[in-house]
């Protein structure tokens, strides 16, 4: 059954049952000259329960949907690029909670932009494209959920904007909800308030709530039948067995002050029940990882309630309360700037390096095409860090998504290029492991920057905001969470800033409930303070950046030439440029606009090599001294090459009249000589010199 639907309110249109017919779920939606076709697909049975529900989502963007052929050797898409895989988070995200606890099919949606014009952003499109299929198909999907861009133009939060506006802006955000509440935030901004903030978040929640309404009008249209998960597990009985086993005061064993000894307790208690069901899995009536999940869930369910009754957390710490905080500043000897931050036991080493304009790394937009990466910071999660043995491969999702979030705190703090021609590379590792590590990883990022002497025009700091519902549905919000209460909790709200206002957040909603304005107003407000006390910590160890570079950083001299003049510094075949470097031992850049960079590990290196392009540029004082090659000697005197590709004259009148006789004997072929520039004719370039070892008499 071939139908279309529109959204007029957004111009938004999609059809279902004319693309991917035999997937569970398909639609092919529009916006504009934007398309995006997403499919949901689950298996028929469950091969079998880990304890976690096999969800898998990806966004794939096609160059020819902007008429573009892959670059490269391989023309043909590969892995997913990274702004691929953070789209497939932000996407996965929200659907994830959508569904029932107990169902275990594995379900892949993928979304594929096929056509793309910049006007209207792909990724909403992707994750509306993506609740959608799941809502009509007959897989027990709990949504739909909507979803929209903000981005700060000229002045006022604009939504779904243009990929120029996006582009020109310095707040960009992605929101998405249920039609209960908002269940997924990330972006950066400006140091904007937490009032602005919450204004923004439940003025796009309206706009979220039309699209779910949408959705379900769709649902309806179609007669959708949602199917009712098969399963072998008599979940209710079985949680009751388990229950039924648990001592009174379990729940008690997991308070303590390490996390190793919370480890410890946890794990004798699931080793306890699994020793107490030994026959029944046995016979194959259950396995050791439903037993367990079934554990975590009891666990969940029951902690809040010990929790509102101690008014303490597991650690021992109060609700709104952070961990102790170590700093080590410049920890890295060979470094340009380096810094270990510890919370608690979790603990991150930051390096910084400098690098120069070649070690810009190079990035195909779907829409802009390629474009250069300036600052880069690279989050590694060592598996040492939580005590695991685990095998050392590239970067995965979790590890590009927090180093995105890390890196996008510091879009409007660095400074810019023209003032500090520098490619930065953060590199964060991660050496010890408890919750927050990305947060870590920003505030070990701003002290090694500050340690390398680059001028970032304020601190930031970050925290991880959690939450807990007891049984009398009261919520209490957590400041610092650990790793076990993201784990058992219902929020992961990650606030950074510094202490003007708000830079970068990212929230999770494991809730099907929606959470009230005036929840996300408190846990702000609670963020505020712990994000301050963090900051202060942060400013005994090092409370501005460095006014001098570390001498292991390359210096670089940043000017202007005429850019009708980059031709003839490059030289034939790169000549020329070839032959500065070569010779001053530096590293030059020159940019489209005429703007050179050099970059050396001595200001004599770099003077000389700036020397050098400013005169082929023509570019000379009056009164400049060089040590120049003797080139020709003729009648009118010597012809002096002062660099390669530039030269000027030394008139015989200027030399000694008893030398001027005898000047093949005094000066031959390529011999070196002092010569000073003075004058310069404007309309030729022509330069005249005078030699002072040849003017004495």
């Amino acid at each position: 059954m071939h139908k279309v639907f529109r959204f007029a309110d957004q111009d938004i249109e999609v059809e279902v049952g004319r693309y991917a017919r035999q997937a569970d779920g398909a639609v092919w939606i529009k916006a504009g000259d934007n398309v995006v076709l997403c499919s949901a697909v689950a298996t028929k049975e469950v091969k079998a329960i880990q304890g976690f529900f096999p969800l898998t989502v990806e966004y794939r963007e096609r160059t020819s949907a902007a008429g573009r052929i892959p670059g490269g050797y391989f023309k043909r898409e590969g892995k997913l690029s990274d702004f691929e895989v953070l789209t497939s988070r932000v996407i996965d995200r929200p659907l994830r909670p959508l569904f029932p606890s107990t169902y275990f099919n594995e379900v892949q949606v993928l979304a594929t932009v096929y056509s793309a014009d910049g006007k209207f952003p792909t990724s909403v499109l992707a994750l509306i494209g993506a609740s959608l299929a799941l809502t009509i198909s007959p897989l027990p999907f709990m949504g739909p959920i909507g979803a929209v861009q903000a981005a700060l133009v000229d002045g006022v939060w604009k939504f779904n904007p243009t990929f120029e506006e996006v582009a020109a802006s310095d707040s960009d955000i992605m929101i998405a909800g249920t039609k209960n509440g908002i269940c997924m935030v990330e972006g950066h901004c400006n140091n904007i308030s937490e009032q602005t903030l919450i204004e923004l978040l439940f003025s796009a929640h309206e706009e979220v709530k039309k699209q779910v309404e949408w959705q379900e009008s769709i649902a309806r249209e179609l007669g959708v039948v949602k199917h009712t998960p098969a399963t072998t597990i008599d979940w209710t009985d079985w949680k009751t067995r388990v229950k039924s086993v648990l001592p009174g005061d379990f729940a008690e064993k997991i308070f303590a002050a390490s996390k190793s000894e919370r480890g410890d307790g946890f794990d004798a208690i699931k080793k306890d029940i699994l020793g107490k069901f030994e026959q029944e899995v046995a016979k194959a009536e259950i396995t050791n990882p439903i037993l367990g999940f079934i554990f975590d869930s009891i666990i969940k369910e029951t902690l809040p309630d010990v929790l509102a009754a101690k008014k303490i957390r597991v650690d021992g710490r109060a609700f709104n309360q952070v961990r102790p905080i170590t700093i080590d500043i410049a920890p890295l000897p060979c470094s340009h700037g380096s810094a270990v931050f510890q919370r608690g036991e979790t603990q991150v080493l930051t390096s910084v390096t400098l690098g120069t304009g070649q070690d810009a790394q190079k990035i195909d937009s779907l829409i802009a095409g390629q474009q250069e990466r300036e600052f880069m910071l690279h989050y590694n999660f060592l598996p040492f860090s939580t005590g695991e043995v685990k095998p050392l491969r590239g970067a995965g999702r979790r590890e590009i998504g927090h180093g995105y979030l890390a890196e996008s705190s510091f879009i409007n703090i660095l400074p810019k290029s023209d003032a500090f021609p520098y490619v930065i590379r953060s590199l964060c590792d991660v050496l010890e492991s408890n919750g927050s590590s990305s947060m870590a990883s920003v505030c070990a990022t701003t002290l090694a920057l500050m340690d390398a002497g680059v001028p970032i025009t304020e601190m930031v700091g970050g925290i991880a905001m959690g939450l807990v519902r007891d049984s009398q549905s009261n919520l209490h919000i957590l400041t610092d969470i650990l790793g076990m209460e993201d784990a058992f909790g219902l929020m992961d709200f990650k606030v950074i800033g510094s202490e003007r206002g708000i830079v970068a957040f990212q929230l999770d909603i494991k809730d099907k409930v929606g959470l009230s304005r005036e929840l996300f107003v408190e846990a702000l407000e609670q963020a505020r303070i712990a994000r301050l006390h963090i900051l202060g910590e942060m400013k005994k160890a090092l409370s501005a950046p460095r006014t001098e570079l570390s001498s292991r950083a390359p210096r670089v001299n940043s000017f202007k030439i005429p850019s009708d003049k980059i031709g003839l510094i490059i030289g034939p075949g790169g000549k020329n440029i070839k032959e500065i470097i070569a010779k001053t031992g530096t590293q030059i850049d020159i940019e489209d606009d005429g703007t050179v960079k050099i970059y050396s590990k001595t200001g004599d290196a770099a003077s000389e090599a700036e020397n050098w392009i400013r005169t082929l540029c023509g570019d000379i004082e009056i009164g400049t001294v060089f040590n120049g090659t003797v080139k020709r000697i003729a009648d009118f005197g010597l012809i002096v090459e002062l660099v390669m590709g530039k030269e000027g004259m030394v008139h015989i009148s200027t030399i000694a009249r008893n030398k001027q006789n005898d000047l093949n004997r005094l000066v031959k072929m390529n011999d070196r000589i002092i010569v000073k520039v003075v004058a310069q004719d404007r309309e030729t370039g022509r330069l005249k010199l005078v030699a002072p070892e040849l003017e004495k008499p």
